[in-house]
């Protein structure tokens, strides 16, 4: 029972496997994956949960991210200290626990108090998710799996509208946070199963400033990611399914960059995004094109950012890229919603 205070180490016959280290990316990808889908699945409910509650449902969303944004670098900072894989396992466990009570909620005020308990936990997810990667790994072979680790989290972000409209349709809207469980309860085990140790020592970190280049390239980014996604639906008038298919196209090419393309640069990421505006094709194959531009830039700043800091401080790096993310998503959203308030 030791393991429930301490971190324990993999099974030998797991760690000296060659491919150990993408076991370790896989677990953090289930992480990376639900933290998104929970973010994007939850608006496709906001009418249903309204009219269950009678209460205005945007505190669902702004309670969850406002506790988000402030808990990464701090939970980053513990983790650092204490070890990465028991807080983010605990941070899985308290997400579970937390999406149960989200299901089982007797008023708004009970949603509202478990929607902040599963922003605790997904703190300690994100806030280790990519300092856990970048240590699992060789330098050389970073990029690529940094680029794995965002992919999951855009399958997530592209899944949550599609999987939220189908689930509210034909389950209620506690399915919405019912189906974070089974995911979980494996993240869990696979957790303490192929999750090495990795408490260290403190070392002397660089300077910190040598970071800001990369996560502003990380906000910028994922505010050109999330702007279109808040602004299509409001601007088109085919069919919902027809619309949540077009969205999903922006994620989806941002997902095969992310995982595929991980030689070229942060420039030439920018130059396809750039040109992406201007291709006379269909609007969802543009928006493919887009989403590659971005999945290119995003894990080459993330690396730029983790390659600045000494191992012992990845667990504040991680939780800074994250930050940046959450930033640039807000962002986004804002301006969209600006451009919304503007024209109509």
């Amino acid at each position: 029972m030791n393991w429930f205070v301490t971190e324990s180490p993999r099974p030998a016959w797991i760690a000296r496997r060659s491919y150990a280290p993408w076991l370790v990316i896989a677990t953090v990808c289930f992480g990376a994956f639900m933290g998104q889908l929970d973010a994007s699945i939850v608006t496709l409910a906001f009418p249903a949960m309204s009219a269950h509650f009678g209460a205005d449902p945007e505190w669902i969303s702004l309670s969850y991210l406002i506790t988000l944004v402030a808990l990464l670098v701090p939970m980053g900072r513990i983790a650092d200290k204490v070890g990465r894989k028991i807080v983010y396992i605990y941070g899985f466990a308290l997400f579970t626990a937390a999406s149960v009570a989200c299901v089982y909620a007797p008023s708004f005020d009970a949603l509202i108090a478990a929607r902040i308990a599963q922003a605790v936990g997904a703190a300690m997810l994100q806030a280790n998710s990519v300092a856990l990667v970048t240590t699992a790994v060789v330098p050389e072979k970073r990029r690529r799996a940094l680029g794995v680790q965002a992919a999951a989290q855009a399958a997530g972000l592209a899944a949550g509208p599609l999987l939220g409209g189908f689930l509210t349709e034909h389950h209620g809207w506690q399915a919405v946070f019912a189906i974070n469980v089974p995911i979980g309860v494996v993240a869990m085990v696979a957790g303490h199963y192929l999750l090495p140790r990795t408490k260290t020592a403190r070392d002397k970190g660089k300077p910190t400033w040598r970071v800001l280049p990369g996560l502003l390239g990380v906000l910028l980014t994922y505010a050109a990611l999330f702007a279109p996604m808040t602004l299509l639906p409001f601007t088109m008038k085919q069919p919902l399914a027809h619309i949540g298919l077009t969205v999903a196209a922006l994620p989806l090419g941002f997902a095969l960059a992310a995982t595929l393309l991980s030689k070229p640069g942060i420039r030439t990421g920018a130059a396809i995004a750039a040109v992406a505006l201007v291709l006379p094709v269909p609007q969802p194959l543009q928006l493919v094109v887009a989403g590659i531009g971005l999945g290119i830039i995003a894990p080459a700043c993330t690396k730029r950012v983790m390659s600045a800091l000494p191992e012992g401080s990845a667990g504040v790096g991680s939780g800074l890229v994250n930050v940046a993310r959450g930033l640039g998503t807000a962002l986004g959203v804002a301006l969209a919603t600006l451009l919304i308030h503007t024209f109509q």
